[in-house]
């Protein structure tokens, strides 16, 4: 069960915000960013992630040994990766409120679509639902 933050728009219905460290935008940041529709931040991902695969290919020509490179490249990965999977949350949610999303409630729930349905429906409130102040 993950923890989701519901938030709605009165035109475009809900959205649900997982809560916590996000895998797709460790590993992938900026394609998890044009998912998310972040705007500005997905240039800036792309720039990051551009800069980290250069400075791999530049290390590559002064390391000639394939175990030390892939070293680099995971060290790369996870010094370029490790902001947006901590915050990446954090920034789909700003961007939210940003586009007029106002705070709904904060469900626990297996997925995102579960999640969804159960702040839109009263019968899931005494299991799921998770009495909460807006979202720090």
């Amino acid at each position: 069960m993950r923890v989701f933050d519901i938030y709605r728009h009165p035109k475009y219905g809900c959205e649900a915000v997982c809560r916590g460290f996000s895998w797709s935008a460790f590993l992938v940041p900026s394609v998890w960013a044009v998912r998310r529709g972040l705007g500005s931040m997905t240039v800036m991902l792309v720039v990051t992630t551009t800069l980290m695969f250069d400075i791999a290919q530049i290390a590559s020509h002064w390391i000639q040994q394939p175990v030390i490179q892939l070293v680099l490249l995971a060290v790369l990965v996870v010094a370029f990766g490790w902001k947006p999977g901590f915050r990446g949350y954090r920034w789909h949610a700003e961007a939210l409120r940003h586009d007029n999303f106002h705070w709904m409630c904060t469900i626990v729930a297996d997925n995102r679509r579960q999640a969804i349905r159960a702040a839109n429906d009263d019968r899931y409130g005494t299991e799921v639902r998770i009495v909460a102040d807006s979202p720090a």
